[in-house]
């Protein structure tokens, strides 16, 4: 849950412009006003519509408790600049920041070294590629080195990357990357579940799937499995769809899918269990074949698009935490 705060009428507005670009992107979101607002500890990230004191003084320090853990704080002016103030890169917050001052007509403002420098830093690689997070002292020891030259970057040789700011990019067969030569980072695992209604034709589930990618900023080298149920093995439109991303598609029966629903709390379908026996396809089909592919419990993986639905077809992805 994103916590969108505001004070004045005018910040309301922007408050509501800001909910329809998270809404669009499938951000969960709710707007509140600061008599109304409190942290409950779960959220995603905060954007404040306020002076920027106002948060530092009265909200901060209830918010901060660890660099890799934290939800991301934004400062938004009621002239829409977008200031990032906590969990920037591991957070979220640039993300956020950037892609809201798009759609709002705003704009966002760094004030973090490598940003400021238009570098990368290896807190935010980590969460452009969806990599495991690098150890605190390899941030500080990379980000600093950055700032002054380039630091060789080694990635898998399929992944899709020709430049990037602070780096000297080469390409090896193995599936993990290397910064600097000594700093090796593991890809998670990331996995697309697909329910379909019967007879779908191909183009519309590759186009469910892109929308899906675009919507978390994933490219689909970044991809490593789909996955749907065992009423779906022969549906065509699947099966064409993803031979054209050529991905591995796994197959899961009715019983597995059903002890997802058991083990974690996810959205039901009454409609879907009457017709096939589970009650949905893409959620459970996605956190399945990352536990698949990573062999790992079911609280180390996360959804990163809960379902998705466009034109009969349904999607998913889930992420190895």
């Amino acid at each position: 849950m994103i916590k969108i705060v505001y004070i004045t009428k005018r910040g309301e507005g922007i408050a509501k412009q800001i909910k329809d670009v998270l809404d669009y992107f499938y951000y969960e979101s709710r707007v509140e006003h600061i008599k109304d607002f409190e942290i409950n500890g779960n959220e995603e990230g905060f954007i404040f519509i306020m002076a920027t004191g106002i948060v530092l003084r009265r909200f901060l320090d209830k918010i901060k408790h660890d660099k890799f853990k934290d939800p991301f704080v934004i400062v938004c002016s009621e002239n829409k600049e977008l200031i990032p103030l906590l969990s920037n890169h591991l957070g979220g917050g640039n993300y956020f920041s950037k892609l809201i001052a798009n759609y709002i007509n705003g704009r966002a403002i760094f004030t973090t070294a490598t940003d400021v420098n238009e570098k990368v830093g290896i807190d935010e690689l980590s969460k452009m590629l969806f990599l495991e997070t690098p150890k605190r002292k390899y941030i500080l020891e990379i980000n600093k080195k950055i700032l002054e030259e380039d630091v060789s970057l080694t990635i898998p040789k399929h992944w899709r990357i020709k430049n990037l700011n602070g780096y000297k990019i080469s390409y090896h067969d193995d599936y993990e990357v290397v910064v600097d030569d000594s700093i090796t980072l593991k890809p998670l695992k990331i996995a697309v579940g697909l329910g379909a209604r019967r007879g779908i034709e191909r183009h519309k589930v590759f186009w469910a799937i892109k929308k899906a990618l675009f919507l978390r900023n994933i490219p689909i080298w970044r991809v490593d499995a789909f996955a749907t149920i065992e009423n779906k093995k022969d549906e065509k439109g699947i099966l064409e769809a993803v031979n054209k991303f050529k991905k591995p598609l796994f197959i899961f029966s009715r019983e597995e899918i059903n002890e997802v629903y058991k083990e974690l709390d996810l959205e039901k379908s009454d409609f879907v269990y009457k017709h096939l026996g589970v009650y949905g396809v893409s959620e459970p089909a996605s956190i399945l074949a990352v536990k698949r592919l990573a062999n790992k419990d079911f609280d180390s993986i996360k959804l990163l698009l809960k379902k998705f639905k466009r034109d009969g077809v349904t999607v998913a992805i889930a992420v190895e935490r």
